[in-house]
C-alpha cells in the first residue's frame, strides 16, 4: 500500500511544489489552498506547527503546516499532505506513523510514497484520557460542532489518537484544524483555538472536561475492552454505523435487546432492527428472535400498543406468525370493545388505513371485519364514538359498514344527540352513497323535525322527489315566506321562484338583504328576466357600505352589482377598503363605474378631488385624460381645477404638453388669469421644461397664457425666457456672456451658409480675406464671434445692425439690442 505525498510553500505566493506520484498533480495542485494557513491569523500572532485532517475529492488528506524557513514574508508556510483514497482509508494500520513522517518530511530529501508498516511499533493510544473521553463523546452527542479545545498543546496528539483508535469506518469523522477566526473552521468537527482567541468563538462549543465515566457508546467508539458486549452485537446484527452518532442507536438497541421489559421496550427494538439491522444470516435470526419475543407478549397488548406497531417495517422480517396475531387479537378485542380514546384511536386508524405500513392496514382491517357480525352493535356504538372524536374518520366508517352490509347497526345504534356538523357531515356522505335512512337519523340527532327534513330535501337527488318536495313545501307559502324559506335554505328552484316574484313586483326590491348572497342570486336573475330595479340611492350606499364593512369578496356578490350598474362606490364612505375585496375579474369594470360616478360629481359639486385612493385615483386620472372633461370642470369651478391639476391630473410633463395643447386649441374658452396662474405654478415647481417650452409657443397666439408663462420662465429656454420677458413688458437682465451666446446662436440660423452669407461680414465693415472658409456656417461664425468679441473685425454694434436692417422683426436681435448686453 502506498500513500502519496505532496508539498506545498512559497512560490510567489503560497503553492504546490512537488509531490511523490506526478499523475496526481491536478488533485495536488486543486488542494493547495486546504494546506495554507488561513487569511484570519492576526498579525503578530505565534502559532506552532499543527495537523489538519480534510476531506478532498475521494480523499481523505492529512496535512502537517508550520512556518515557512525558507522566506522572510510574514504568513508564509511550508506544507506536507498526504493523500489516502476514501477506500483505502480503513486499510491504513497506524495513522500516527503516517504524522510522524509527514512532520519528518518537511526537512528530508526523502520523496518517497509512505509505506504504512504493517505491525507498528507505535504505543497504543490511552483510551482512558480524560480529553480523550470528551472527545468522542463530543463526537457521539448533537453538541454543535466544531468542538472548540483553547490552547494547541496535546490537541494534535488527542485527535491523531481519536482517528486512530475510533472503528475504522468512522475515519471520516475525525476533521480537525488549527483555527483562528469562526468564519475559518469549514467542516471541522473539531478545533484548536489560540488562547489570545478564545472570546471569538462561542463559549457554548468550548470543551470542558467530563469526570464521569464513558457511556456505553463512548466506550465503543474507543474500541475499550469493555464494551466487546456492545460491539459483539452490532456485529452479530450487523447494525449499520454510517456515522459516530449512530452507536447511540447501537447502544439503545443493545440495552433494548439484553433487558426489554415491556411492550413498549420490544416495538422500539424491532423498530430499530428493521431500520439498522443487515442482511447477514445472523442479523436475520437477530430480527427473529427479536419479532418472536414481541409476538410472545400478545396477551399483553393494548389498544395503543397495536396502533403504535403501524409503522413497524417488516419486510426483512420473518413476519406470518406476528401478523397473524395482530389480526387475532383485534378480533378477540372486539368481542369486549371499550370505548376510550385509545380504542377510538385504533378503529379510526383501521378503517381509514392510515398507517404507513400495508401489512397493519390490512391484518388490523381484516381484524375488526371478521368480528363485525358476531358484535355489529358494539362495533358501531365505538364507530359513533371514533366519529366523535375523529371527524375525518366519516366516510372511511361509512364504507367499512356498508361493505359488510351492516349500515343498519350505525342506524340503529346512533347516539341520542350529536353535534350538528358530525351530523351535517354524516347527512352528506350517507346522501353520496344512498343511505337515506342514515342521513335522516343522523340529522334527527342533532336537528329539530322541520330542520331535519329540509336538511333531507337538501340533499335529495335531483329527480321528480325532490321537485314535488320542494314544490309542495311551498305552494301554499306566501311571498314573505317564499322570501325567507329561499334566503334560509339558498336552493336553486327556491330561488327563481322568488326572482319571478320580484319581476312581477319591483317594489319587493325594497327588501334586499344585503348581508345575504341568495339575495344577490335573486337580483342577478331579475335583471337577467329584464325586471325593472326599484332600488333608492340611500339605500344603495348603505347597501354598499355594508358588504365593505363585512368584508364581501364574492363573485356572487359583486357579480349581479356590477350587471345591475349598482357598484358605483364614488359616494360610499368606506370605499377604499372595496378595493381589495372586489374579485380580480369584476375591478375593470367597478372602477369605471365608481370613476364615472366621481367624475360626474365632481362637475355637480358633490365628489371631491382631494385623497382619493389607489386604485381608484389611476382610473380617475386616466379618465380626465379625456381633456374636455377638465375643461368643463375649469368653466364650472376654478377651485376643483386647481385641485384636480395639483392632485391627480396631469401627473407627467407629456401630460401637461397635452393639456395645454387641449386648452390652446379650444378657441371657445379662456384661460381665466388664477386657472392660467396656478397652471403655471405646476409647471415652475414640477420642472416640467417641455410644458414650459410650449406655453411659450402658445403665447405667441393666446394672450389668455401670458399669467402662465410669468410663473414658469425660468425653467423655459434662455431665448423664450429673455423674449418673453420683453415681451410681457417686464425688465430683461442678460449676461454678456449670454448675450453673446445668443447673438452667435441667432446669426447661425439667420446666415447659416456663414459670415459671407448675403456679404454680411463686409457690409458691416468686416474683410473676406481674413476669414477662414473651414467647417460648416456655424463653426464659422463661432470663430468670428471671438474674433469680434476680442475687438477684432468689424464692430458688434455694426454687425448686430446690420442684421437687423436684414431682419428687422427678430425678437432676439430686438432683445439684444435694447438691452444693451453686448459689451
Amino acid at each position: 500500500m502506498r500513500i502519496y505525498k505532496a508539498w506545498y510553500g512559497p512560490k510567489g505566493g503560497h503553492a504546490f511544489l512537488f509531490s511523490t506520484e506526478p499523475s496526481l498533480q491536478l488533485v495536488f495542485r486543486q488542494a493547495a489552498w486546504i494546506t495554507d494557513l488561513p487569511g484570519t491569523v492576526p498579525t503578530g500572532l505565534q502559532w506552532q506547527p499543527y495537523f489538519r485532517t480534510a476531506i478532498h475529492d475521494d480523499y481523505f488528506v492529512i496535512i502537517h503546516t508550520r512556518s515557512s524557513r525558507d522566506t522572510t514574508r510574514a504568513g508564509m508556510v511550508d506544507s506536507v499532505a498526504a493523500f489516502i483514497p476514501l477506500t483505502d482509508l480503513s486499510l491504513v494500520p497506524d495513522l500516527r506513523e503516517l504524522a510522524n513522517n509527514l512532520r519528518e518530511s518537511h526537512d528530508s530529501d526523502d520523496r518517497k510514497p509512505f509505506v504504512p508498516i504493517t505491525q507498528t511499533a507505535t504505543a497504543p493510544a490511552n483510551v482512558h484520557s480524560p480529553l480523550l473521553l470528551t472527545m468522542a463523546n463530543s463526537l457521539i452527542s448533537t453538541k454543535q460542532r466544531p468542538v472548540i479545545h483553547i490552547g494547541q498543546e496535546g490537541f494534535d496528539d488527542i485527535m491523531l489518537n481519536l482517528l486512530q483508535v475510533v472503528p475504522k469506518q468512522l475515519r471520516r469523522e475525525i476533521i480537525f484544524s488549527l483555527s483562528f477566526s469562526p468564519e475559518d473552521t469549514g467542516a471541522s468537527f473539531a478545533i484548536a483555538v489560540p488562547n489570545e482567541l478564545a472570546s471569538r468563538y462561542p463559549q457554548g462549543q468550548i470543551l470542558s472536561i467530563l469526570s464521569e465515566p464513558p457511556s456505553t457508546a463512548v466506550a465503543a467508539l474507543l474500541n475499550m475492552p469493555d464494551c466487546s458486549s456492545l460491539l459483539n452485537f452490532g456485529e452479530m446484527a450487523d447494525f449499520d454505523i454510517p456515522s459516530a452518532s449512530s452507536l447511540i442507536l447501537l447502544e439503545q438497541a443493545f440495552q433494548l435487546w439484553r433487558g426489554a421489559i415491556t411492550v413498549s421496550d420490544e416495538i422500539t427494538l424491532v423498530r430499530l432492527l428493521a431500520a439498522k439491522s443487515g442482511d447477514t444470516e445472523q442479523a436475520s435470526d437477530v430480527r427473529k428472535r427479536a419479532l418472536d419475543r414481541l409476538t410472545s407478549m400478545s396477551g399483553q397488548w393494548t389498544p395503543a400498543d397495536v396502533l403504535s406497531m403501524r409503522n413497524l417495517q417488516l419486510e426483512r422480517f420473518d413476519s406470518h406468525e406476528f401478523t397473524v396475531a395482530v389480526e387475532t387479537w383485534v378480533r378477540n378485542c372486539a368481542a369486549n370493545i371499550a370505548k376510550t380514546e385509545d380504542d377510538c384511536r385504533l378503529f379510526g386508524h383501521a378503517v381509514r388505513s392510515a398507517a404507513q405500513q400495508n401489512w397493519w392496514n390490512t391484518q388490523v382491517h381484516a381484524g375488526y371485519m371478521s368480528a363485525i357480525n358476531a358484535n355489529s352493535s358494539g362495533i358501531a356504538a365505538l364507530a359513533w364514538e371514533t366519529i366523535k372524536k375523529e371527524p375525518e374518520s366519516i366516510d372511511a366508517a361509512l364504507a367499512f359498514f356498508n361493505i359488510q352490509n351492516q349500515l343498519k347497526a350505525l342506524v340503529s345504534s346512533v347516539p341520542v344527540a350529536l353535534p350538528s356538523l358530525i351530523a351535517d357531515a354524516i347527512a352528506q356522505k350517507s346522501a353520496n352513497i344512498g343511505a337515506w335512512q342514515l342521513c335522516g337519523v343522523a340529522l334527527a340527532a342533532a336537528h329539530t323535525p322541520s330542520k331535519a327534513l329540509a336538511a333531507v330535501l337538501a340533499l335529495a337527488p335531483y329527480n321528480g322527489a325532490r321537485r314535488v318536495a320542494i314544490e309542495s313545501s311551498l305552494s301554499r307559502a306566501s311571498s314573505n315566506e317564499c322570501i325567507v324559506i329561499a334566503v334560509r335554505e339558498d336552493i336553486e328552484e327556491v330561488t327563481t321562484l322568488v326572482a319571478n316574484i320580484v319581476i312581477a313586483n319591483p317594489e319587493r326590491l325594497r327588501d334586499l338583504d344585503w348581508t345575504s348572497l341568495v339575495w344577490f342570486d335573486i337580483l342577478d336573475q331579475v335583471i337577467a328576466g329584464g325586471g325593472i330595479l326599484a332600488i333608492e340611492e340611500a339605500d344603495r350606499l348603505l347597501g354598499l357600505q355594508t358588504i365593505i364593512q363585512r368584508g364581501e369578496g364574492s363573485v356572487r356578490v359583486w357579480g349581479p352589482l356590477v350587471r345591475a350598474r349598482l357598484a358605483d362606490l364614488s359616494h360610499v364612505m368606506n370605499r377604499s377598503d372595496a378595493w381589495k375585496l372586489i374579485p380580480e375579474n369584476l375591478t375593470t369594470a367597478i372602477l369605471k363605474l365608481t370613476a364615472e360616478g366621481w367624475l360626474s360629481g365632481v362637475l355637480n359639486g358633490t365628489a371631491s378631488v382631494v385623497g382619493l385612493e389607489e386604485p381608484l385615483r389611476s382610473e380617475a386620472t386616466s379618465g380626465l385624460k379625456g381633456n374636455m372633461v377638465l375643461l368643463s370642470i375649469a368653466q364650472k369651478s376654478s377651485a376643483q381645477f386647481i385641485n384636480i391639476i395639483n392632485e391627480l391630473y396631469p401627473q407627467s410633463d407629456n401630460d401637461c404638453v397635452a393639456l395645454l395643447n387641449s386648452m390652446s386649441h379650444s378657441h371657445d374658452y379662456r384661460l381665466a388669469p388664477a386657472l392660467a396662474k396656478s397652471l403655471g405654478q405646476l409647471i415652475q415647481d414640477r420642472s416640467w421644461r417641455s410644458a414650459a417650452a410650449h406655453s411659450a409657443n402658445i403665447v405667441r397666439l393666446r394672450d389668455d397664457f401670458q399669467p402662465l408663462c410669468r410663473e414658469c420662465l425660468n425653467i423655459m429656454p434662455l431665448w423664450d425666457c429673455i423674449t418673453l420677458s420683453w415681451k410681457m413688458g417686464d425688465s430683461v437682465q442678460i449676461s454678456p456672456d449670454d448675450a453673446w451666446q445668443m447673438f452667435e446662436q441667432t446669426l447661425a440660423e439667420l446666415y447659416s451658409q456663414g459670415p459671407t452669407h448675403n456679404e454680411i461680414w463686409s457690409r458691416c465693415g468686416g474683410k473676406d480675406e481674413h476669414l477662414s472658409s473651414e467647417g460648416n456656417g456655424i463653426a464659422q461664425w463661432h470663430r468670428c464671434i471671438k474674433h469680434v468679441r476680442a475687438g477684432n473685425g468689424p464692430d458688434a454694434l455694426n454687425l448686430l445692425q446690420t442684421a437687423l436692417r436684414d431682419f428687422s422683426e427678430n425678437a432676439v436681435l430686438k432683445v439684444l439690442r435694447d438691452s444693451h448686453s453686448l459689451k
